[in-house]
């Protein structure tokens, strides 16, 4: 038996306390203390902290208080604690009630000093192994705590090791959109999106085949060169899609241990003469549409192997309309009734225009993603707008609230739940003009809010250009200032939404179907669905 433990007893007579007390030193308890008043008892118990009682011996037949409320307050205060009721009653119903308010264990006053020897190693044993358990618990928490925190920090990793420069962004007509979401904590899927120059790019797609740690360090390491490399060529203004192909291709097969494969492509988009250059290896077939009509291009490499020595690269010189490329995630996923979310999207791709109308449609046909999804989507907005809305704001803080406090009355034909929108988002933004374009704190916002600087007009008129127009899918909210602009893809990082940058944005892509920046960060356009 711990002879440490904390011993109270509850008793208004003496002689019974000191005949427990005896029994309790013979055994060879040391601390032990005693109230004759159970009042006493209550105010001492709200003094005390959890672990500092072990087990409380309380007399049921007392004044004022009967060891049954006695019972309650301890129990409702420290559920843990070890309770002996000492009662000579015979009454079922008094038992009954003291089982229910949690007692561990009935006593007659009369005990025989073996039994009450034998009873006492048994609870003391009880609230031992109480401790243990506490002891086992909070190592369990700390290992808990640590696994935690190292997901979170892997995670960060890998959102800053991803490159996406070319997402949520406008060029001329055409407009980029990205979706990654992890099945896992430790994704198998990265992905890299990189701007080569004006209307041309670098897309890649890696999925690290299999599950775990593995999976992922194969597809984030090759990102991470990929994306080093890349950089590289573009600072000397050397980049070459068939030695960055090669460079990969040599690195990620270093990497594959015997029984791994790496899935991935990497594709060079050039928008100005319309031709596409890729090498895919192993990844689902990309998709272009032109005139309404989807073409299927298949993968000309397999997955990568450790013992992997060749590799293929194709030219695409087709005019399209749309390209969409994606991992496993999204073709591979489970209908309701068990067929693939392919079935579904070969049908409609079609009517996808944006990248927000197949996301909802794969959201509501799909219960939950069967593996990692990454969509990368580009799109030439060729549609008929009329402009139903052209004014320059000038950016105010008066103007601007006056400005969007009239506007529904000038869009009086769009529907009530899209002006409503519109108006929203308006008001966001056209601040945002204003402390870009005047106040000059787009860069600097945070350390201005932290120190509680205060920011002084400059005296000079800015302005916003501000154009709403209108097809018959689509409303776009298209506005322009002549801040500096920012660098719209750190802010969208997951781990840039701090305390006060991205927030406004967030808010913005929750709200809209689309979000698109022009690359300098000052102008932007919102697409709407009239339809939906």
């Amino acid at each position: 038996m711990n002879k440490d433990l904390n011993i109270v007893i509850v008793d208004d007579s003496r002689l019974s306390h000191l005949t427990l007390r005896t029994m309790l030193r013979k055994i060879g308890f040391r601390n032990i203390k005693y109230f004759e008043h159970p009042l006493d008892y209550v105010l001492y118990l709200k003094s005390v902290k959890q672990d500092e009682i072990d087990i409380v011996f309380v007399d049921y037949e007392m004044p004022i208080m009967n060891g049954l409320r006695v019972l309650h307050y301890t129990k409702f205060k420290f559920q843990d604690i070890i309770v002996i009721m000492m009662t000579g009653s015979t009454d079922s119903k008094v038992k009954e009630r003291a089982v229910n308010y949690g007692v561990n264990e009935f006593m007659n006053k009369g005990i025989d000093f073996f039994e009450f020897k034998a009873k006492m190693k048994i609870l003391s044993n009880l609230r031992c192994y109480y401790y243990e358990s506490k002891k086992h618990q909070k190592k369990l928490e700390l290992i808990l705590q640590y696994k935690d925190t190292q997901e979170t920090l892997a995670v960060q990793k890998q959102l800053k090791i991803i490159e996406d420069k070319v997402s949520n962004h406008f060029y001329n007509n055409w407009i980029a959109d990205s979706y990654f979401k992890p099945k896992d904590i430790l994704s198998g899927d990265s992905y890299s999106t990189i701007r080569l120059g004006e209307n041309k790019f670098f897309i890649s797609i890696v999925d690290g085949m299999g599950k775990g740690i593995s999976a992922s360090l194969s597809s984030v390491l090759t990102v991470s060169f990929m994306n080093y490399s890349i950089e590289k060529s573009i600072f000397f203004n050397d980049f070459n899609f068939e030695r960055v192909v090669k460079d990969t291709f040599n690195y990620a097969s270093s990497i594959m241990l015997d029984n791994e494969a790496l899935s991935f492509c990497m594709i060079e988009i050039d928008l100005k003469n319309m031709k596409i250059k890729y090498m895919n290896a192993g990844m689902p077939p990309f998709y272009i549409t032109k005139d309404e009509k989807m073409i299927k291009i298949k993968p000309n490499n397999p997955p990568l192997l450790q013992s992997s020595k060749e590799y293929k690269i194709d030219t695409i010189t087709e005019i399209f309309d749309s390209f969409l490329v994606a991992s496993d995630g999204l073709f591979e996923s489970s209908l309701e009734n068990g067929y693939p979310y392919f079935i579904k999207f070969k049908k409609e791709m079609n009517r996808f225009y944006i990248l927000n109308e197949l996301l909802e449609d794969f959201k509501k046909s799909v219960k939950e993603a069967d593996d990692d999804t990454t969509i990368f989507y580009l799109r030439n907005d060729k549609d008929n707008y009329k402009i139903i809305y052209k004014q320059r704001v000038l950016l105010t803080e008066n103007n601007v609230q006056d400005v969007v406090d009239n506007l529904e009355h000038r869009i009086e034909e769009l529907p009530q739940k899209v002006k409503d929108k519109i108006i929203f988002a308006l008001n966001e933004l056209l601040i945002n003009c204003y402390e870009h374009s005047v106040l000059k704190i787009s860069k600097n916002k945070h350390e201005i809010i932290q120190k509680n600087e205060k920011i002084e007009y400059n005296g000079k008129n800015q302005f916003a250009d501000l154009e709403i127009k209108k097809s018959e899918r689509y409303v776009i909210v298209d506005l322009a200032d002549n801040g500096e602009g920012f660098d719209v893809s750190q802010i969208l990082k997951s781990e840039w939404f701090n305390k006060y940058h991205g927030r406004g944005i967030k808010m913005l892509k929750k709200l809209s179907d689309g979000i698109y920046y022009n690359q300098k960060g000052n102008r932007v356009k919102l697409y709407f669905n009239l339809r939906s």
